[in-house]
């Protein structure tokens, strides 16, 4: 016995199975960018947490071989990064060559891209310190005014790049800090 295709009923997908797919597509691939995202901003909270410790390690290696932590003349540590970078690996390295120490070698501008970390904007003296969402690192000693900790303030002003002095404030809500 032969199967007959009756010609008067038409065959595939109607309009509204097609939009109906279409949609739930659609819905899917929101839903995994969605869910990427917060991956994505998971990991970068994580890796500046990782960057905050491994800077406040270099300053406290900085600090017990010269008894002081690297001077800040900025309180609200808008260039602490420069200072960071001075201090933790610049003048190691110009100096290496007659004892100078680097504590933070990740620093190095020419090997930035091969560490996976990203810390460097630029190159030579002129390099700045950033954090995982390319803000300029925060950094203030101890004696400087407006300072949390008798030792040194180190932070990162977070993915929405506000801060304010008062560590309260609705606009450090996302900074990472050690204070």
């Amino acid at each position: 016995m032969k199967n007959r295709i009756n010609p008067g009923i038409a065959r595939g997908f109607s309009l509204m199975e097609l939009i109906v797919v279409v949609a739930i597509i659609v819905i899917l691939a929101g839903l995994t960018l969605g869910g990427f995202s917060l991956v994505n901003q998971k990991t970068a909270r994580d890796k500046a947490k990782v960057q905050l410790k491994l800077i406040e390690t270099a300053l406290e290696n900085y600090n017990s071989e010269n008894r002081s932590y690297p001077p800040s003349p900025d309180p609200m540590g808008e260039r602490g990064d420069e200072v960071l970078y001075k201090y933790l690996y610049y003048d190691g390295f110009e100096a290496r060559d007659s004892g100078g120490v680097v504590y933070m070698p990740d620093f190095d501008p020419e090997n930035n891209a091969k560490s996976g970390q990203a810390w460097m904007q630029g190159t030579g003296a002129q390099a700045r310190v950033v954090d995982p969402w390319g803000q300029f690192w925060r950094y203030r000693s101890g004696d400087s005014p407006g300072a949390q900790n008798p030792d040194f303030d180190l932070w990162s002003i977070g993915p929405d790049g506000k801060t304010n002095e008062d560590p309260k404030h609705k606009d450090c809500a996302d900074d990472i800090r050690n204070f």
